[in-house]
């Protein structure tokens, strides 16, 4: 059933593929009033659109099948995705003016791609996100993990449908709940058969007895799949559980290798490096109209500096722009919050571009931090949620990074359960770290900063 997942996002890209293609020959048979071969005459300003819309489309999530996509929010990112795109065309147009589009057929070309990706979006979530058939199973497991489990499993886009619990409790038969208990580990079997169920997911993570094991492997070895919570949590959110976890699940799940992946991180400090060389000479003058900004706005320092945590809990200086009014921390290091009244009017704008965050190219330079990774927390922080998460030093143990995974799928954390959250993100990019999902980070940055996401 998880392939599933892969199958609709393979369904939408082909929908929109097919979609744009149909835009681009429909734009000029309206523009002339008669059937062109529009990719004859014009191969190069047809590849390049709808390369451009694919890339953007997915930089705006539009591919994120766990999105509903019958909300308003979908119309407003399809609007920006035909902007963008077609801003960026017309910057290939005029730099290539044998690779373009004429002015009528591309902006009808614009206007029919807003509409039928709209049409497009809007009969997906009927056909395939208000319906479906899904695979249904049973939690073994009734406590914390198997709550938690089965809240995930009721989301609309889930593909599973939760039948019910089975649990060894005395004390939780014949709870008021939904779903119900339904019966004992050691009934799975009869339960299974009875319901016509093949899929049972183990919500028991920490003490799991000799003979529940036993059971659930005579279970298996008659067909039935037992899944442990931890990886169908992980596959459905792209998170890894840290409290429904154990040593021995970090000990011999896959990924975590960072040994082998030396030759990763060897390879992103050199592109680190290139990276910021190029993008000095660009930054430099934004930089130095932000620090004017900053000195008209409020008294105080340019910059900001401020000890983090980096790889191995070694302590760095991270710079910022001076966003919030000086002396702003006097009364002791508190969480940023929304609509802080610290942040100053100046600095306000910078954090929702994300300016501030500029200055830490140098830190990038010192080899302090890489473009991608988790980001780096204060050390009075980093103390107290050690103190109350499990796991929370395995982020440590990579160079911490100016965008990550965290920070385009989750909002700007401000409490523990925030930072719970967080980790659950950097702990999956820990384990599946790589250039392809290197990529995808980067591409959702673009996006997150267009629309400002996550900015306090």
């Amino acid at each position: 059933m998880i392939r599933s997942f892969k199958r609709k996002r393979w369904l939408l890209l082909t929908g929109d593929v097919a979609l744009i293609l149909l835009a681009t020959h429909l734009s000029s048979l309206i523009r002339f009033g008669q059937t062109i071969d529009i990719f004859s005459r014009h191969t190069g300003a047809s590849v390049i659109t709808l390369s451009a819309y694919i890339v953007v489309i997915y930089i705006f999530d539009l591919y994120n099948i766990g999105r509903d996509f019958r909300l308003g929010n979908t119309s407003w990112r399809i609007a920006i995705v035909v902007v963008v795109t077609g801003t960026m065309s017309i910057f290939v147009f005029y730099s290539f003016p044998n690779w373009k589009l004429g002015r009528g057929i591309f902006l009808i070309q614009m206007i029919l791609v807003f509409g039928l990706m709209n049409c497009w979006r809007g009969l997906y979530a009927v056909v395939f996100q208000s319906s479906g058939k899904k695979k249904s199973v049973l939690i073994i497991g009734a406590g914390y993990s198997g709550v938690v489990l089965n809240k995930l499993l009721a989301d609309f886009n889930s593909p599973y449908r939760v039948v019910g619990f089975l649990d060894d409790d005395p004390s939780k038969q014949g709870q008021t709940r939904s779903p119900k208990i339904i019966g004992t580990t050691d009934q799975l079997m009869e339960i299974a058969s009875q319901r016509g169920i093949d899929t049972a997911i183990l919500a028991i993570p920490h003490v799991r007895s000799a003979e529940l094991i036993k059971s659930l492997l005579k279970v298996r070895l008659t067909g039935i799949t037992i899944l442990e919570m931890p990886k169908v949590f992980e596959q459905l959110t792209r998170r890894i559980p840290v409290e429904h976890i154990h040593n021995e699940w970090l000990l011999f799940t896959d990924g975590f290798y960072l040994v082998s992946k030396q030759y990763i991180q060897k390879i992103k400090r050199l592109i680190d490096f290139g990276i910021t060389a190029f993008l000095l000479p660009i930054i430099l003058p934004i930089i130095a109209v932000s620090a004017l900004a900053i000195r008209l706005d409020s008294p105080g320092p340019i910059f900001f500096k401020q000890d983090r945590v980096g790889k191995d809990n070694n302590i760095f200086t991270l710079w910022k722009l001076r966003t919030m009014k000086q002396n702003s921390e006097e009364n002791g290091p508190v969480w940023a919050k929304k609509n802080d009244s610290r942040v100053t009017r100046v600095g306000k704008w910078l954090r929702l571009l994300r300016i501030d965050e500029l200055p830490q190219l140098y830190n990038v330079l010192c080899a302090e931090m890489t473009f991608i990774g988790p980001r780096p927390e204060r050390p009075i922080f980093v103390r107290d949620l050690e103190a109350q998460i499990p796991y929370y030093s395995f982020r440590h143990s990579i160079k911490p990074g100016i965008t990550g995974w965290a920070q385009v799928n989750y909002p700007y954390g401000s409490s523990v359960k925030d930072a719970i959250h967080k980790l659950e993100y950097d702990l999956y990019y820990i384990k599946n770290m790589g250039f392809i999902l290197d990529f995808r980070i980067i591409l959702k940055t673009i996006g997150v900063v267009i629309i400002g996401q996550g900015a306090r």
